[in-house]
C-alpha cells in the first residue's frame, strides 16, 4: 500500500485545524442564542408556550427564535478567519512540536540567488517534513469563564431532568412547543363520536366508528360519514373525503359530515392529533344488469304477449319496463310496458304477460329492449330483440277491418279525412242499427269540421266497438252486452285506482274509498250478469255448466273484496294486477261446449288420484315418523341404562360447544359451527339392547312394509305426470338401510338412515307437487287444458281457475288440500283466529306467552355469560367470533 503524501495530509490537518480555531472563537456569539434556545425548550418541557393562546405562542416562539437567530448570525459576522499560520501554530502545540518546525515549511531563504541555493532549501524543507512524524488536531475548547462552565453544566441538567420528568410525552411537548396550534399528549383526547350513514337505496343500520374498534370497512357508494367532536380546543380536519362540509355545534363542539364516493383512509385530526382512522372500501354503485330471459313473444293459444327477463344490482330494482318500437316507423312511436317487481329485488327473473293487443303494434314484429332503473337512480337497458306483438283473432269481418283501419290511423299511415271516408263504406256491410249509429259517430268525429279533440276518442271507441261485434257474433246481443258492460266498468276501476295513485297519501281518503267501493260493485255486477246469461243460454241447449271451484256463491266477492283492500292500503301496483287477472277472467268466460265437460272430467279425475297420493305420502311420512319416535325411544333407554348415576345439576355451560349453547336458548346455529371430530357413540347397555328385540322385530317388518308402499308411490307419481321424483328412490335406498341397521340392532345407525328417510320423503313430496302444478304429460292428463270458461276466485295470473276442493281458494290457487302434508289437520291444532299457536301441552292454550321459571332464567344468564366470553377470545375462528358478536348485539 502506498505511503500517504505529508505534503497533502498537512494541508487536510491544516483544514481542521482552521475550523477548530473558528469553533472556539465562535463560542462566545454563540453562547447566548444557545442559552435562549435551551430556555425556550425547557419552558416547552413545562407546557408553558402550550398553555399560552395560539396567537401568544406564536409571538412567542417568533421572538425568542427571532432573537436567537439575530445574535447568531451578528455574532457569527465578527468572527475573524483563521489564517494559514496560526492553523501551523495549533498543530504543532496539538502535536508537542518543539521551536516551530512549520515555520520552515512557509520560510524563504533570503538569498535565492542560485538553483544550488534553492536545491539545497528544498532539500531542507523535505528533511524538515519527514521529520514531523505523526501530527493531530484536538477538539475545540475555548477559553471560559467560571460562569461559563456552571452554565454549562447546569442547562444540560435542567434540559435532562425536565426531559425525565416528562418522561413518555417529552417529543409531543417538544413538537408541541414548536407548531403553534398543535397539543402534546398529555393533554385530553376531545370526545369523538363517529358513524356513517348508508344511503337511501341500501337502507340498513348505521355502522359507528371507534379509534379502538375495527379499521377496515366495506360501505356502498354515497355513505354518509357524520363526526361530533367534543371538548376540542381548535378545529377538527377531516381527510380522505372530497368536499368535507364543518359547522361549530358550541365553543368545543363540531360536526363534521362528508359523503364517501372512493376508497381510501379517512382520518380525522384536531389540533395535531389524529382521533381516528378508518381505511374505507366503497362499493360501487353499478347500474343494473337487465337482460331478456328467453324470447319474447305471443303466448300460446293466448294474446297475450310474453315478455321474459332477468335483473340483478346489489341493492335492488326500482322500476323495470320495455320499451318496444317498430322498425321503419317515421314518427318513431314507442310502447312503454311497464312490468311490475315484486317490492325491490335484487336478483329476479320472471315472464310478464302484458295484453298488448289493443296497442296498434299488435300482430307485427318489432324491436324491444328492457330499461331498468335502480333504486339509487342508475339507469341501464338491454340489448334489443326482434320478436311479434300478440294480437286478438276477430271472427268478425267488420271487427277486422275496424282493427286495421284503426292500426293505420294510430301510426299515422292514414289522414282523418280518408279514415272517415271508409268507415262511411264500411257501414254499407251491416244493418244493426246499434252499429251503424257508432260508425256515424266515428264518421262524424274524423270530419275536418269536428270539434277539437274530437278524434282523439276514435282509436278508443273502434277498439270497443271491434270487441263488441266479434262477441256479438260469436254469443249473441245480451251476451255481448253484458261483455260489453264488464269492459266499461272494468276501464271505471281502471281510472279510479289510476287517479288514487297519482294522489298518493291524499288517494286513500274515504270519499276515494267510497268511489272505488262503488265501482267494484258495479264491475262485479257486471260479471255476475254476463255469468248468469252464460248459464241460462247453456241451461237452453241442454248443456249443464259446472259450478265455480270457490266457496262463495259469488265467484268474484273475494276478488273484488282483495282489490279494493290493496287499493287502499296504498298497494296500486297490487291491484292493479288483481284487476288484470278479473280483466282475464271475464274475456275467458263463456259458454260450455260438450268438449270443454269432458276435458273438466279428465282434469277432476286427475286432481282426485294427485289428491290421493298426497294423502298416501302423508301418511307414509307419518308412520315413518313413528319407526324414529320407536328408534329413538330404544336407544334413549339403552344409554339411560349404561350411563353413571345423574347427580341432578345441568352440564356445565363452559364445557359445551358454541352450536350447543346456541340451541339451549332455543336458537339454531349457523350451518359449518362447531363440528367436533368423530367421536365415538354413546355407550348402550347390552342388556337393554336384548329386552327390546321384539320392538325391533315389529318395526323391521313395518320398514319393509313402508319400503313397499314407497315403490308403489313412486310409479303412481310417474304415471300421472309422466315425470319421475327422483326422491323416492334415495327414500328406498335409506330404508334399506334403515332395515339393515334394525337387523343388526343398531339403532343409532337406524336412527340416521330413519332421519335421511323423512329428509328424502320431504324432497318427494316438493317434486311431486312441482310436477303436478306443471302438468305431466302421462295417463292422467293433468295438465290437458285450461277450463277458462268458468270464472274462479283463485285465478292466477294466467287466467287458469281451479277446481276441485273447497281448500283450493285464494290468491295462488294452490292452497294444501285434504291429505297434503304441508296442509295437515295437525298444523292447525291450538290456533287462535289469526293462525297463531295458542300454547304448550295442555296448559296456556288462551295464551301465547311462556314464562320460564328462575331456573330456567339463570341458566340462560350463564350461557350469555359464557357467549360473551367466547366473543372476547380472539383465538376462535373469525367466522364464529363475527357471528357471536351480531348475535350478542340483540342482548
Amino acid at each position: 500500500m502506498a505511503e500517504p503524501n505529508p505534503a497533502f495530509h498537512l494541508k487536510t490537518l491544516r483544514r481542521k485545524a482552521q475550523r477548530v480555531l473558528w469553533w472556539e472563537r465562535a463560542w462566545e456569539p454563540l453562547r447566548w442564542p444557545l442559552l435562549l434556545v435551551a430556555f425556550y425548550g425547557l419552558a416547552s418541557l413545562a407546557r408553558i408556550p402550550q398553555s399560552l393562546p395560539d396567537w401568544l405562542h406564536a409571538l412567542l416562539e417568533i421572538g425568542v427564535l427571532g432573537a436567537a437567530l439575530w445574535l447568531t448570525v451578528t455574532g457569527l459576522r465578527r468572527v475573524a478567519p483563521v489564517s494559514i499560520p496560526a492553523a501551523d501554530r495549533r498543530i504543532e502545540h496539538d502535536s508537542c512540536l518543539a521551536r516551530q518546525p512549520l515555520l520552515s515549511l512557509t520560510d524563504r531563504p533570503a538569498l535565492a540567488g542560485n538553483g544550488e541555493q534553492s536545491a539545497i532549501w528544498a532539500r531542507h524543507v523535505e528533511r524538515v517534513t519527514a521529520s514531523l512524524g505523526t501530527l493531530r488536531v484536538g477538539l475545540p475548547h475555548p477559553e471560559t469563564s467560571l460562569q461559563d462552565r456552571i452554565g454549562l453544566i447546569a442547562v444540560p441538567l435542567a434540559l435532562i431532568s425536565a426531559a425525565l420528568l416528562a418522561s413518555t410525552h417529552t417529543p409531543s411537548r417538544l413538537y408541541a412547543g414548536l407548531l403553534p396550534g398543535v397539543d402534546d399528549d398529555s393533554v385530553p383526547l376531545p370526545t369523538l363520536q363517529a358513524w356513517i350513514d348508508r344511503p337511501p337505496y341500501a337502507p340498513g343500520a348505521p355502522i359507528f366508528l371507534s379509534s379502538t374498534g375495527r379499521t377496515s370497512l366495506d360501505v356502498p357508494q354515497g355513505s354518509i360519514l357524520n363526526a361530533t367532536i367534543t371538548g376540542a380546543h381548535g378545529k377538527p380536519t377531516l381527510s380522505g373525503i372530497a368536499s368535507p362540509e364543518q359547522s361549530r355545534l358550541d365553543a368545543g363542539s363540531w360536526n363534521s359530515h362528508g359523503t364517501l364516493q372512493q376508497s381510501g383512509t379517512i382520518r380525522i385530526v384536531v389540533r395535531g392529533r389524529t382521533l381516528g382512522a378508518w381505511h374505507v372500501t366503497v362499493e360501487p354503485d353499478l347500474p343494473p344488469t337487465v337482460t331478456w330471459d328467453g324470447k319474447p313473444g305471443p303466448q300460446k293459444d293466448d294474446w297475450r304477449t310474453g315478455l321474459p327477463w332477468h335483473i340483478h344490482q346489489t341493492y335492488g330494482v326500482e322500476s323495470l319496463e320495455a320499451e318496444i318500437h317498430l322498425p321503419g316507423l317515421s314518427r318513431g312511436r314507442v310502447l312503454r310496458v311497464p312490468i311490475p317487481l315484486d317490492g325491490h329485488p335484487k336478483d329476479a327473473k320472471g315472464v310478464a304477460t302484458p295484453d298488448l293487443s289493443s296497442d296498434p303494434f299488435a300482430g307485427m314484429d318489432v324491436e324491444g329492449r328492457l330499461h331498468a332503473k335502480s333504486v339509487s337512480g342508475r339507469e341501464s337497458r338491454s340489448d334489443i330483440v326482434k320478436f311479434q306483438i300478440g294480437a286478438r283473432k276477430f271472427t268478425d269481418p267488420l271487427a277486422r277491418a275496424l282493427v286495421a283501419l284503426r292500426r293505420r290511423l294510430m301510426l299515422g299511415q292514414e289522414r282523418a279525412s280518408k279514415a272517415s271516408d271508409e268507415l262511411a263504406l264500411l257501414t254499407q256491410t251491416t244493418d244493426e242499427r246499434a252499429i251503424l249509429a257508432a260508425l256515424g259517430l266515428e264518421i262524424a268525429s274524423l270530419r275536418k269540421d269536428a270539434p277539437e279533440g274530437s278524434a282523439d276518442r276514435v282509436p278508443g271507441d273502434l277498439w270497443a266497438l271491434a270487441l263488441y261485434l266479434d262477441d256479438l257474433h260469436r254469443d249473441g246481443p245480451e251476451i255481448a252486452d253484458a261483455a260489453a258492460e264488464v269492459r266499461a266498468a272494468q276501464q271505471g276501476v281502471q281510472q279510479q285506482l289510476d287517479h288514487m295513485r297519482e294522489l298518493g297519501a291524499k288517494g286513500h281518503t274515504l270519499p276515494e274509498q267510497e268511489e272505488l267501493q262503488r265501482r267494484t260493485q258495479t264491475l262485479k255486477d257486471a260479471l255476475n250478469r254476463r255469468m248468469q246469461l252464460l248459464f241460462e243460454r247453456a241451461a237452453q241447449s241442454g248443456i249443464m255448466m259446472p259450478q265455480s271451484g270457490t266457496s262463495s256463491a259469488d265467484p268474484f266477492s273475494d276478488e273484488m273484496r282483495r282489490l279494493q283492500s290493496e287499493a287502499n292500503q296504498g298497494h296500486g301496483d297490487e291491484a292493479l294486477r288483481r284487476l288484470q287477472q278479473m280483466e282475464d277472467m271475464a274475456e275467458r268466460m263463456r259458454q260450455a261446449r260438450p268438449e270443454d265437460l269432458k276435458a273438466l272430467a279428465a282434469q277432476m279425475k286427475a286432481q282426485a288420484e294427485a289428491q290421493a297420493q298426497r294423502a298416501a305420502l302423508h301418511d307414509l311420512v307419518h308412520r315413518e315418523t313413528t319407526l324414529l319416535d320407536h328408534t329413538q325411544s330404544r336407544l334413549s333407554a339403552a344409554r339411560k341404562a349404561a350411563a353413571p348415576p345423574d347427580d341432578g345439576n345441568p352440564p356445565d355451560v363452559s364445557q359445551m360447544s358454541t352450536a350447543d349453547l346456541l340451541r339451549q336458548l332455543g336458537m339454531q346455529p349457523p350451518a359449518g359451527m362447531d363440528q367436533p371430530a368423530d367421536k365415538p357413540p354413546a355407550p348402550v347397555d347390552p342388556a337393554t339392547v336384548a329386552a327390546q328385540s321384539d320392538g325391533r322385530r315389529a318395526d323391521h317388518a313395518l320398514q319393509r312394509a313402508l319400503q313397499r308402499v314407497n315403490d308403489i308411490l313412486s310409479h303412481r307419481v310417474k304415471d300421472l305426470t309422466g315425470k319421475p321424483a327422483t326422491a323416492f328412490d334415495k327414500a328406498k335406498t335409506d330404508m334399506q338401510s334403515a332395515r339393515e341397521a334394525l337387523a343388526d340392532r343398531k339403532d343409532a345407525d337406524a336412527q340416521t338412515a330413519e332421519q335421511k328417510v323423512l329428509a328424502d320423503l320431504s324432497e318427494a313430496g316438493k317434486q311431486m307437487r312441482q310436477n303436478q302444478k306443471s302438468g305431466g304429460s302421462g295417463k292422467g292428463g293433468q295438465g290437458g287444458g285450461s277450463l277458462s270458461f268458468i270464472p274462479s276466485g283463485g285465478a292466477g295470473g294466467s287466467g287458469k281457475p281451479q277446481h276441485g276442493a273447497k281448500g283450493q281458494q285464494g290468491d295462488d290457487g294452490d292452497q294444501p288440500q285434504a291429505g297434503d302434508e304441508d296442509g295437515d289437520d295437525e298444523d292447525q291444532k291450538d290456533q287462535d283466529p289469526l293462525g297463531r299457536k295458542l300454547g304448550e301441552g295442555d296448559k296456556g292454550k288462551d295464551s301465547d306467552a311462556h314464562i320460564p321459571d328462575k331456573s330456567a332464567r339463570d341458566r340462560a344468564r350463564d350461557i350469555e355469560r359464557e357467549l360473551r366470553r367466547r366473543a372476547s377470545d380472539r383465538t376462535r375462528p373469525q367466522s364464529e367470533l363475527d357471528y357471536l358478536e351480531r348475535l350478542l348485539k340483540s342482548f
